[in-house]
């Protein structure tokens, strides 16, 4: 991806930012560089929204912007793909993410009150249990 253009966007006469071929190219370049359309804005010194209102009245710089964040995602499986050539692990993600491999957790859903009849040293103990555990981290990081 290019640098951005020196010379943030400019006004038309009626002070909305005017379109440039120079800030489409960039915002394209930015999509295809994996920034969302708001990044991609803001890397112009654009509004999200002006620049999401330029993809509606330009339907030409709006498909550019959805063929550039589509070759981007490609080229990301493509990648994730050859690392699966070594590592089960990217065949799994690819199996789990683009193909619904994935199992759902288990799930624990409570719909009213736990009572429990824990006392309050034994809520003591797990407390300085806590804070010995911090400590310990503590120690570790500062040797």
């Amino acid at each position: 991806m290019e640098n951005p253009p020196e010379n943030l966007p400019a006004k038309s006469k009626n002070g909305k930012t005017a379109y440039t071929d120079e800030i489409a190219k960039t915002i394209i370049d930015a999509c295809g560089s994996g920034f969302t359309l708001e990044k991609a804005a803001e890397l112009v010194g654009l509004n999200p929204v002006t620049v999401q209102g330029w993809t509606k009245k330009r339907p030409s710089f709006g498909e550019q912007v959805r063929m550039a964040r589509k070759k981007h995602e490609l080229s990301l499986l493509r990648s994730i793909e050859l690392a699966g050539e070594k590592s089960w692990q990217a065949k799994a993600w690819m199996a789990e993410r683009v193909y619904s491999y994935a199992q759902p957790s288990a799930r624990l859903q409570v719909s009213g009150g736990v009572e429990h009849t824990a006392g309050g040293s034994f809520a003591a103990l797990l407390a300085g249990l806590a804070s010995r555990r911090a400590e310990k981290k503590a120690q570790v990081i500062e040797s």
